[in-house]
């Protein structure tokens, strides 16, 4: 996982078309979350990440949509939020908790 000192979407945008990530950008219901799983993706499986994007923005925006809703309601619940206070980390608490980060 990377630091929270590469911006958001910095990664991404050297993957995806700048009109996606405009789209992500603007869209309200994407946030810090979601643009930090798009940089992951982008930083961990790019080709399938460019093939998701040709397969439509429909395609794309939905797939982390889903994803951005299931991190961020772990990330978010008492039990997260107590393994946080213990130390661990977010990308932690996500495999802790079996929550799939990879694309596939």
């Amino acid at each position: 996982m990377f630091t929270n000192a590469v911006p958001p979407l910095s990664i991404a945008g050297g993957v995806l078309m700048p009109a996606t990530i405009r789209t992500v950008r603007e869209l309200p219901a994407f946030h810090l979350c979601g643009w930090r799983i798009l940089d992951r993706w982008a930083l961990e499986s790019p080709a399938q990440l460019q093939t998701l994007e040709s397969e439509g923005e429909v395609a794309l925006l939905g797939r982390l949509f889903e994803q951005q809703q299931l991190e961020h309601s772990m990330l978010t619940s008492e039990s997260a939020l107590e393994q946080r206070r213990s130390g661990l980390a977010e990308h932690e608490i996500l495999v802790l908790n079996e929550i799939p980060t990879q694309m596939g």
